[in-house]
């Protein structure tokens, strides 16, 4: 492999050394670089492949989404510098709700909570329309003609990764509801991946690597499941019991219990990332 810069030796040489990081995550560090743009830096190791098949969904997505009421990223170049791969987007604005909840008083703490939970349910009202169940950016990632068998197949290939939580992954897929139409599927909205402005929900970011299609509902367990202190320490007690009456409300409590163990087994094999392990050993230990 080619030695890789560094990233200031990017930002250098892209003559935006005094841009401000305004964000990062497992797969990329985000420079605020003026002009209502972002770059977004992907870590080494990165390919440019995979974010041209990000850059191809997010713009599935724009295009089926007109009617949301949240905005989503949208990609206006990739280039490759010094090994390193790097993609200017549009900037969103907003701050992450979990920054919002740090400060938030009870009563709109609670309007918060609320639109993040219905936005994170209109996921699924976007259009996008791709022959398989399962897994859309990852080129390692599995895809299935069923949703059974994408649900099987997910959880053998997680449990086939080395690592200290492999045994824990669930055996039963079973317990998880079928579905007889797929839809897009974020499958990592939690707070950080969570824009927020003037109290309710202005954009949803970090749609990629995670994406898939899945049953929709997905989304909705997954962003209460990810309201857990491990993965959301600004969220409280009150803001996780907000969002179990609101499953409760739109009838999707019964299945919430087994979507969350699948759903904690589908991230095992991110143990090298402390918060992601306490999670995930507690949620399948019990």
């Amino acid at each position: 492999m080619q030695n890789q810069w560094s990233d200031d030796q990017v930002l250098s040489h892209l003559r935006w050394e005094d841009a401000p990081l305004i964000g990062e995550g497992g797969e990329a560090r985000v420079f605020d670089i003026g002009s209502d743009r972002v770059l977004r830096l992907v870590r080494p190791g990165g390919h440019a492949d995979a974010q041209q098949r990000r850059a191809e969904l997010l713009q599935k997505i724009c295009a089926g989404h007109k009617s949301a009421a949240f905005r989503t990223p949208r990609v206006i170049d990739i280039c490759q510098v010094g090994g390193r791969v790097a993609v200017i987007e549009e900037r969103l604005t907003g701050v992450t709700l979990a920054e919002a909840l740090k400060t938030a008083d009870s009563g709109s703490r609670h309007g918060l909570i609320l639109s993040y939970l219905d936005a994170t349910a209109s996921v699924g009202d976007i259009e996008v329309q791709l022959p398989f169940w399962g897994d859309i950016v990852n080129p390692l990632g599995i895809r299935a003609p069923t949703y059974r068998t994408y649900l099987s197949d997910k959880l053998r290939s997680v449990r086939s990764v080395s690592g200290p939580l492999a045994d824990l992954v669930m055996d039963k897929p079973e317990l998880i509801p079928d579905c007889s139409t797929p839809s897009l599927v974020h499958f990592d909205i939690f707070p950080d991946n969570v824009l927020v402005e003037s109290g309710s929900v202005s954009a949803i970011i970090d749609f990629g690597a995670s994406s898939k299609m899945a049953d929709r509902r997905l989304d909705v367990w997954s962003a209460v499941a990810y309201l857990d202190p491990e993965i959301s320490p600004s969220a409280t007690d009150s803001d996780r019991n907000l969002a179990l009456e609101w499953l409760n409300s739109k009838g999707l409590d019964r299945d919430y219990l087994s979507a969350k163990r699948w759903i904690a087994s589908c991230w095992c094999f991110a143990h090298d990332d402390p918060a992601v392990r306490s999670w995930c050993r507690r949620v399948l230990s019990t």
